[in-house]
């Protein structure tokens, strides 16, 4: 069963094809309430502060945090910010995120072939 924040924020941010993070939504089930702001820094336990993740784009935020802080960051930030909105993602909102997420993905690539 589906938890009913996602089921709330699907509705609120038209999240049916694409995550958050531009990863194709294979099932509404494979979504995940990502906390923006870490509860751990005293962010909110609500949809106020989540953001809509598949369980391959919660991962892969969270592997960011850890070898990507800046970027983790300014991800972060951008999600903050549409979740503010309470309007689904836009265009714009995918031009600013995705480079970083592209960025980011060039980068592990590069460090795995100069590791061979």
């Amino acid at each position: 069963m589906i938890n009913e924040d996602i089921l709330n924020m699907i509705k609120i941010y038209n999240t049916y094809e694409v995550d958050w993070m531009g990863d194709k939504i294979n099932s509404p089930s494979d979504l995940t309430r990502h906390h923006i702001v870490k509860k751990e820094k005293n962010g909110a336990d609500d949809i106020s502060n989540y953001a809509l993740l598949t369980t391959s784009s919660h991962h892969f935020i969270h592997y960011l945090e850890i070898h990507y802080n800046k970027e983790y960051n300014q991800i972060n930030n951008l999600m903050l910010e549409l979740n503010k909105t309470n309007t689904p993602p836009s265009r714009e909102y995918y031009e600013s995120i995705m480079p970083i997420i592209k960025r980011v993905r060039k980068s592990i690539k590069n460090n795995k072939r100069k590791r061979k």
